[in-house]
């Protein structure tokens, strides 16, 4: 009984296979950006875009990383401390002019792992969650808390911000009108 068993599930197994074609009749296209257009939902950005922090009423300029995961902001004097039994993190938010320095305190989202290339193990950072806006567009993401001394951008603006709103291109900066940005968009060289 268990030989026939075999042999009848052998017999199907064949069958089907012979039904099946070897190649695909009609191979899915490719559509490239470039052919169509950008999707008709995605906001085109370019590499670098001003971005506007409404809690504390500052414009950054911010360089766009598709290749972070999350996004970053210059942040100094991190300390976490204990509020009502919850964590919380004191830190000092910079911006490209080292006299704007603006003091805050928020509850801790989560802490992030941050790997750093080539590098062994894992750095740990705070994350706060922050309204973001670029050009008519806001977002709530959670922010890690980064010291940026020595990059040209105190704001980095990765996927976890991205994600559904915007295709990326990289031959383009400052192309969203963003509240409280100035009005010559190209102001630095990058």
């Amino acid at each position: 009984m268990r030989r026939l068993t075999h042999l009848c599930c052998s017999f199907l197994i064949a069958l089907s296979l012979l039904s099946v074609p070897a190649y695909a009749t009609d191979p899915p296209k490719v559509e490239r950006l470039s052919e169509s257009g950008p999707p008709p939902d995605k906001l085109v950005i370019g590499q670098a875009e001003w971005i506007a922090v409404p809690s504390i009423d500052t414009v950054f300029r911010a360089r766009i990383d598709t290749g972070a995961t999350t996004t970053s902001i210059f942040a100094t004097e991190v300390e976490i401390f204990e509020r009502d039994g919850k964590d919380w993190v004191r830190f000092v938010i910079q911006n490209t002019d080292p006299k704007a320095e603006i003091p805050m305190e928020a509850p801790v989202a989560r802490i992030v792992p941050i790997k750093k290339r080539g590098v062994e193990g894992h750095t740990r950072r705070p994350a706060v969650e922050m309204d973001l806006v670029m050009g008519d567009a806001t977002r709530k993401v959670e922010v890690n808390l980064a010291d940026r001394t020595g990059f040209e951008f105190p704001l980095l603006i990765g996927r976890d911000f991205l994600r559904g709103l915007a295709v990326v291109d990289v031959t383009m900066k400052y192309t969203q009108k963003t509240p409280g940005a100035p009005e010559d968009n190209d102001d630095k060289d990058d």
